[in-house]
């Protein structure tokens, strides 16, 4: 007897954790208030599944918190 499963099917991927649905949002490596939020303690960028961000939005917030790194504007840390 054959078994009833369908050869190469995958898992269903998980849903996405939204935090808010974020649609007209603007960063600037000016501003670091308003990139903070997206840095961890550790100074990790919160990954795009755990912001709620589409795929291009989070490439910008990762260049914008990359030169406010390098300006000196975001640790790239936080001191304890």
């Amino acid at each position: 007897m054959k078994e009833n499963t369908k050869r190469g099917s995958r898992r269903p991927r998980k849903p996405a954790v939204k935090r808010n649905s974020r649609k007209n949002v603007t960063f600037s490596y000016k501003e670091p208030a308003t990139l903070s939020p997206f840095v961890t303690e550790q100074g990790a960028i919160i990954p795009r599944s755990e912001t709620g961000l589409n795929q291009k939005q989070q490439r910008r917030l990762t260049t914008q918190i990359k030169w406010a790194r390098q300006l000196a504007l975001l640790p790239f840390t936080q001191t304890l």
